[in-house]
């Protein structure tokens, strides 16, 4: 049954097919050049930023390197790509780049992370409902999208301390065992992910929090000049309150078809009804949705390669020495006590 929503979604693109006409969408597709594959750079860089909030949530002493949380989150996106459950079921896989110690206050810091940014999203969506009232989009449509928007930005910071106060970790171990492995059985992992929830949410942690959402709010900015980049390679006669709506409908979709995988036909629907109603060709829709599969073919396979790849801190040092002990055939108390012979 967990393949039905996919199988629907993906009937439904040929049924859009269909209705726009493949001669409408070649001639969109014939404006395609080279300048196209600019799209992955604002989406690089915006995952990139939207990365290093969850390493600054962190103690210092397990914190990974810039490199390595930025790893982190482009497995942990490819990973949602993949599976669909809101759009956190790859996040856990991030874990792999702390040691076993500190995963438990790493989850932690992901469910703290997943709310910024959901937040942040929130925000985005808003933006793009304000800029509709400025184009032929209908005015309920507007508002429906603000009312999502608000909703999304505030349940998450609700979210927040709900979380904290019911102590709701243990939901979160089993994920932790599925991603790590049964050693995680220890009912005091999730009290540690508990407890390290709620020192972020301790009053000193505020404006490392508020640091954390606005990197996230310009993060989401970059990653949205993806749909600019793609209208300009087009050729698309948009205004920019065009442009901002036709970025914003990605997070409606994530929040109305969380169980479908990148949410197949349902993005490809939003942006084909959206272009519409903004009297835009249809085709534009659906061209401007190919585009952002074909980054996912760019970048999904480099997921499984970044999680072979995947080494806590020290590991690669942890590693030599343990091979330099095995070669040397000798313990630290045998070495000495071979040096004090030779003397």
């Amino acid at each position: 049954m967990r393949f039905v929503p996919l199988l629907l979604g993906v009937l439904l693109i040929p049924a859009f097919v269909a209705r726009i006409g493949v001669h409408a969408i070649q001639e969109e597709l014939r404006q395609l050049g080279p300048e196209a594959l600019a799209v992955l750079l604002p989406y690089a860089a915006g995952t990139a930023l939207s990365g290093l909030p969850w390493a600054w949530l962190i103690d210092q002493r397990h914190r990974p390197g810039a490199a390595p949380t930025i790893a982190s989150r482009f497995a942990a996106s490819g990973a949602n790509a993949l599976l669909p459950f809101f759009g956190v079921a790859g996040e856990p896989c991030r874990l792999l780049w702390l040691p076993p110690a500190a995963r438990a206050e790493g989850l932690g810091a992901i469910v703290v992370d997943r709310l910024l940014y959901n937040s942040a999203s929130g925000l985005w969506l808003l933006l793009g409902a304000a800029a509709a009232f400025l184009t032929r989009l209908s005015p309920l449509a507007s508002s429906l999208a603000a009312g999502v928007g608000v909703a999304l930005f505030a349940l998450s910071l609700l979210a927040l301390p709900a979380i904290a106060r019911w102590r709701m970790a243990r939901g979160l171990q089993r994920i932790l065992r599925r991603v790590l492995g049964n050693s995680y059985r220890d009912p005091e992992v999730a009290a540690r992910v508990d407890d390290a929830i709620a020192r972020l949410l301790e009053p000193q942690a505020r404006p490392l929090l508020g640091r954390a959402l606005l990197l996230h709010v310009a993060a989401r900015v970059v990653s949205s000049a993806e749909v600019l980049v793609a209208l300009w390679s087009l050729g698309a006669p948009t205004t920019f309150a065009e442009a901002l709506v036709l970025s914003s409908v990605p997070i409606a979709t994530s929040v109305i078809a969380s169980s479908i995988p990148s949410q197949i036909g349902v993005q490809e629907g939003a942006q084909v009804f959206v272009c519409g109603a903004l009297g835009l060709d249809p085709a534009l829709g659906l061209v401007l949705v190919l585009l952002a599969r074909l980054r996912q073919l760019v970048f999904v396979p480099v997921t499984l390669f970044l999680l072979a790849a995947a080494r806590p801190p020290g590991a690669a040092a942890g590693s030599v020495a343990a091979v330099g002990a095995a070669a040397g055939g000798a313990t630290d108390g045998e070495l000495g006590e071979n040096k004090g012979s030779a003397v």
